[in-house]
């Protein structure tokens, strides 16, 4: 099971290390297991980094354009995708700063969506240290 964190970068990092990903991952890993009496130093980075999500935006806009696809559905704050023709199992809750996005695989439909909607967001599996730009998804696939 894959669990992808997307953070919506900001331009000017997002130019900055488009070239050089592997820093800006480190970052962010840095930031996530960061000690709790270091929050404050993480918050602040974390803000600096990225930009708030428009939560209540996307989970409508999401819910409007895939509401009426069999695969998937949503309960509460989580976005459920079910595919059995490409065997996916993916689970996605947007909050104000990140994305979460659980998956049997590697690839989700969730990424091609949220895609159309920001090319900002970068994508980070901290356990398997896998990170990308969303859009680079293109190349990807």
């Amino acid at each position: 099971m894959r669990e992808f964190y997307l953070f919506r970068v900001k331009e000017e990092f997002k130019a900055l290390y488009k070239t050089n990903q592997v820093i800006l991952y480190h970052i962010f890993k840095q930031i996530y297991f960061l000690p709790k009496e270091d929050i404050e130093y993480g918050y602040s980075l974390f803000k600096q980094l990225t930009m708030k999500i428009d939560k209540e935006k996307l989970d409508q806009e999401l819910f409007l354009r895939l509401h009426g696809s069999i695969p998937y559905s949503k309960n509460e704050n989580t976005h459920l995708i079910n595919n059995l023709y490409r065997d996916e199992v993916s689970q996605m809750i947007i909050k104000h700063s990140y994305i979460q996005i659980q998956s049997n695989k590697d690839f989700t439909e969730f990424f091609e969506q949220l895609n159309l909607f920001d090319h900002n967001y970068f994508v980070c599996d901290f356990k398997n240290q896998d990170y990308f730009f969303l859009e680079d998804i293109k190349v990807l696939v």
